[in-house]
């Protein structure tokens, strides 16, 4: 059984070298929602399909879960100077990052988008955002009144509370550029929202 585990000093050393971002990896969470893997190994398989074959959907990979880890065991030596991590953790911590933590991100954006549409009147709608929307803005879900957007939703891990503040700023940098307010929506280790109620009960 591989860990869930992601943070840690390569996460730092993953975001200061850009090993996951979308233009050097793949935009994992696109993939997921054009392909709908129904395993962590099915999403292995497809990254690295979108990198070696060329695919109708336009996504492309840089690589596979393996040389993600490759690149992440290499920035050591350039960002830190020595190899504190073998190549096996490098890997597997990659493999945390595209594939558990992934769907599980995927898993939590279905399941919120339910419950919104639940609780919210009648009147009111969500939709999933468009690739620009979603990539650069940040904004995971659109919520509509009367057929109009009012608001984005950001769906995140409680955990991302407690990444570096640069990057909570970029992410709310990019969310400014979004023409309606961004509601980041939180849920625990076990997939249970922890503000998703009181986000609603604003709305209303």
């Amino acid at each position: 059984m591989k860990s869930a585990y992601t943070g840690g000093e390569l996460n730092i050393l993953n975001g200061q070298a850009g090993v996951s971002a979308p233009g050097n990896s793949v935009p994992v969470m696109k993939l997921i929602r054009t392909h709908n893997p129904k395993s962590a190994s099915e999403l292995e398989m497809l990254i690295e399909e979108h990198y070696v074959n060329d695919c109708e959907c336009g996504i492309k990979s840089k690589g596979s879960v393996l040389d993600f880890g490759k690149n992440l065991y290499n920035a050591q030596k350039i960002y830190w100077g020595e190899y504190k991590y073998s190549l096996d953790e490098c890997i597997m911590w990659e493999y945390n990052l595209f594939i558990s933590q992934s769907l599980k991100g995927c898993i939590a954006e279905t399941e919120c988008k339910k419950l919104i549409e639940e609780n919210l009147k009648q009147n009111f709608s969500v939709r999933d955002s468009n690739a620009y929307i979603d990539e650069e803005l940040r904004v995971d879900l659109e919520i509509l009144k009367d057929n109009e957007v009012i608001c984005g939703i950001q769906i995140k891990p409680k955990t991302f509370k407690n990444v570096r503040e640069n990057v909570i700023n970029f992410n709310k940098k990019m969310n400014t550029k979004y023409p309606y307010p961004v509601h980041y929506v939180f849920y625990d280790d076990e997939g249970m929202f922890i503000n998703l109620e009181s986000i609603c009960e604003e709305l209303v």
